[in-house]
């Protein structure tokens, strides 16, 4: 039954069903806010969309109007179900926030709440939590040109992100599961029919298998803590000079797990950003600025990282395959595959040494 409630399962729909119109509504009636402008952004099972507002509102809980605007975020129905989630989130972007990392605000609605169930559906069956956050204005990292001292400023970030959230815990975090967890990379076995070639296909289970094996069954045995959990190219805002992080967006996958899964997760993207497995070393140098690896960390970081490549892959086919509409999905296809064939047949030492983590 857990995996029911918790995680998806094959075939199950979850994304609202929304576009402008509903967006604007919910902003003027649960927030007091007037709309003059609204776009909305990449979702995976998510709508989100940037709103700027009129300087004119009716909510006793804002004192001023973001002149970038805020992220409405009307949330899936399966994660809309975990209200203590969802307050766990909100509590950690304050926290943050007090610390110095520059992240969303959640924004109270009229009636002083961080949050609201709605009703979306004609049929009223799913209620869908929808929330507010001020916004943050930048370029988002994938829209950059590649550097050494990008990535070493991505892994620098990264460190430091997980070195304040070391202070932080919420009891929700503590068996929160959702099939974006690393931890949760056996389950793609059930959606691995959605990769039609054949020696793709394989290739993903030789990895689940190893992962599972090498890392899962030791997991207990790396440090622990709370992680973003998605620190990927689309969730980095950059300052003007396009060098140096000005924000992190989406918490939505954060949970309690294995600190260097992090790490991972941030290695995966920048890889895939960057097409070539050597600039993974600028991200490692950066992070070990803040972070020192222990050695058993260092010997699972290959076969996480192609765990989580494995992970975006199949899921991105996965759920593309139920909205083929949502070309989002695609965004890792055709380089993830290439950077999978590339680093999963390397031989662990190359892959450290190209990484800068033994001579």
């Amino acid at each position: 039954m857990e995996d029911k409630v918790d995680v998806l399962i094959p075939g199950q729909r979850i994304r609202p069903p929304s576009n402008n119109q509903v967006a604007v509504q919910l902003v003027k009636e649960l927030y007091g806010l007037k709309a003059s402008s609204i776009i909305e952004l990449n979702g995976y099972d998510d709508r989100n969309y940037h709103v700027i507002c009129e300087e004119s509102y009716t909510n006793p809980h804002i004192t001023t109007i973001s002149k970038h605007g805020y992220t409405l975020k009307i949330i899936n129905s399966l994660d809309s179900q975990k209200t203590d989630v969802i307050e766990a989130q909100t509590e950690m972007l304050i926290f943050l926030y007090q610390r110095g990392i520059n992240c969303p605000l959640p924004v109270k609605n009229i009636d002083g709440l961080y949050y609201n169930l709605v009703m979306l559906n004609v049929d009223g069956i799913d209620k869908y939590a929808v929330r507010l956050l001020v916004y943050q204005p930048g370029e988002l990292l994938y829209r950059v040109p590649i550097t050494g001292e990008l990535f070493r400023n991505v892994g620098n970030f990264t460190a430091k992100l997980s070195n304040v959230l070391m202070n932080f815990s919420h009891p929700a975090f503590d068996d929160h599961k959702t099939l974006w967890m690393l931890s949760s990379v056996p389950k793609l076995r059930l959606y691995t029919y959605a990769v039609e070639n054949e020696f793709e296909r394989e290739l993903v289970h030789q990895v689940i298998q190893v992962f599972e094996k090498d890392v899962l069954l030791v997991a207990s045995q790396l440090q622990q803590g709370i992680i973003h959990g998605d620190l990927n190219e689309q969730n980095f805002v950059m300052n003007w000079n396009g060098r140096e992080i000005a924000a992190v967006i989406d918490f939505g996958d954060s949970h309690r797990t294995c600190l260097i899964f992090e790490l991972a997760i941030t290695l995966c993207y920048m890889l895939l950003q960057a097409g070539d497995v050597a600039m993974g070393k600028h991200v490692i140098e950066g992070y070990q600025e803040f972070r020192k690896l222990t050695d058993f960390e260092k010997k699972v970081l290959k076969v996480t990282v192609c765990a989580r490549i494995c992970q975006s892959l199949v899921m991105g086919a996965y759920t593309h395959l139920h909205d083929p509409q949502n070309e989002y999905l695609l965004t890792t296809q055709k380089s993830g595959w290439a950077l999978l064939k590339k680093l999963w047949p390397l031989a662990q030492d190359e892959v450290l040494r190209n990484w800068g983590l033994i001579n």
